[in-house]
């Protein structure tokens, strides 16, 4: 003999046998009586009020979400690990990505993007800061590597790796994100690369 009953929580139908075992019960998202083994387990035991489908569709959908705030997080996270600057914003994320329109930001290929700083995390300088990251493809993230923007371009491992219409235009932007005309910015650059280099001559 079965019984039906609704939960405290969640006012959901559930369908009980002689045992006080739930059986089958009515999905929270899509409302379809389903058999209690199509109903995902939480951790610490019972069942949860989604369907199985419905909830890897809430937990796609939530991930999507927050996938540009651990982008940015991520980058942050990468900052600090060496102590340098850390101040990147989801919103600076954002407005990056939507500049790139999925082409790389050094040789104008679409491609699946990759961050990648302007001057190397490794100098501890710049750091993570919205005028220092770029997406760029991982073939050009794996050629410059550790590399500043001005080294990798002196490099024979940006020959023909780089879109120099592109590259501007990524200067540009970077350039006018910080408040900077394109000739203050590159002089900006130059004098991170500097003092970066005092920096680690000085501390070894």
């Amino acid at each position: 003999m079965f019984k039906v009953k609704e939960t405290r929580k969640t006012k959901q139908l559930e369908l009980v046998n002689e045992s006080g075992e739930v059986v089958q019960k009515a999905c929270k998202t899509c409302q379809q009586v389903k058999l209690i083994e199509d109903f995902p387990k939480y951790t610490q035991g019972g069942f949860r009020p989604s369907c199985k489908p419905c909830y890897k569709k809430i937990q796609d959908e939530y991930n999507k979400s927050i996938k540009d705030k651990r982008r940015a997080y991520k980058q942050v996270q990468r900052a600090r690990a060496v102590g340098a600057p850390d101040a990147y914003s989801e919103e600076d994320w954002k407005a990056l990505k939507k500049h790139a329109q999925g082409k790389c930001m050094i040789s104008g290929k679409e491609a699946e993007l990759q961050a990648e700083h302007v001057q190397a995390l490794s100098k501890k300088w710049l750091g993570s800061s919205k005028g220092n990251i770029i997406l760029v493809s991982e073939e050009v993230n794996q050629a410059k590597r550790d590399m500043s923007l001005f080294e990798f371009l002196q490099s024979p491992r940006s020959n023909g790796l780089v879109d120099f219409d592109r590259l501007k235009d990524t200067l540009e932007y970077l350039a006018e994100a910080n408040g900077m005309s394109l000739s203050r910015y590159l002089q900006f650059l130059q004098d991170a690369e500097e003092l970066a280099q005092k920096n680690k001559e000085f501390w070894g």
